[in-house]
């Protein structure tokens, strides 16, 4: 069952709160105990998959979204089309000593300074990710005392700064949830996460933001479209 939520047989998050086959379709379907799909239930309703309202049924509420990673743009532009909100919750947004792995990442003096970010970003009320930004000490001008709750990143710094940002590298691996972020995502320690380290420019030779993002491996699929252009004729 939770397999078929996650896959979204049951509706994705697009669907306005997708509803469960009642219990004794589900334990017909499956060959199982009412008392069964009934501790199923139990159990899905502490992980948030599914929530449960008296005299209407039990509704999903985690059906695994879907970001696509052919485009540069921050969570809430990729969620447009999703009927969930995104919530952000800042956790640290101040002023920082670059380390040496940061600056060289941004192109900057070890131990200059960056501006620091780091939240809590949720969708639909489920903890969805946590993310770290180490930006250009330009970005504190735009982002210190700017509601960061609010609004992306990338949009504030495309709206003042005057330009548009150009590209990214990306990088992605699995890696397990250690205590601070299992708490923070309402997970246990050791579950899967998808690790994203995005390196954004400002242009074709500035690095800007160096993000880090742990996703919950549970909610979310990443999605691209991949084209072959193999140049020369086809080889026997």
């Amino acid at each position: 069952m939770r397999q078929q939520i996650l896959d979204g047989a049951f509706g994705g998050l697009t669907a306005p709160r997708p509803m469960l086959p009642a219990e004794t379709e589900l334990a017909s379907q499956m060959g199982v105990s009412r008392n069964a799909v009934r501790e199923a239930l139990s159990l899905l309703r502490a992980e948030g998959l599914v929530t449960r309202i008296p005299g209407a049924g039990t509704f999903v509420t985690g059906a695994k979204l879907r970001q696509r990673l052919d485009r540069l743009e921050g969570l809430a532009e990729s969620m447009a089309g999703h009927q969930h909100p995104v919530d952000n919750r800042v956790l640290a947004a101040r002023m920082a000593t670059a380390t040496l792995f940061v600056a060289r990442q941004l192109g900057i003096d070890d131990g200059s300074d960056v501006m620091f970010v780091e939240r809590l970003r949720s969708v639909g009320g489920i903890p969805l990710s946590v993310e770290t930004s180490y930006l250009r000490p330009e970005a504190g001008q735009v982002l210190l005392g700017t509601d960061l709750a609010r609004i992306d990143i990338f949009t504030l710094l495309e709206r003042h700064l005057g330009h548009r940002l150009a590209r990214a590298e990306l990088t992605i691996e699995a890696v397990p949830a250690d205590e601070t972020v299992a708490d923070l995502l309402r997970i246990r320690v050791g579950s899967p996460l998808l690790l994203l380290q995005r390196l954004t420019f400002l242009d074709a030779d500035t690095a800007f933001d160096l993000e880090t993002i742990r996703y919950r491996a549970d909610r979310l699929q990443l999605v691209t479209t991949l084209s072959r252009d193999v140049p020369g004729p086809i080889q026997a």
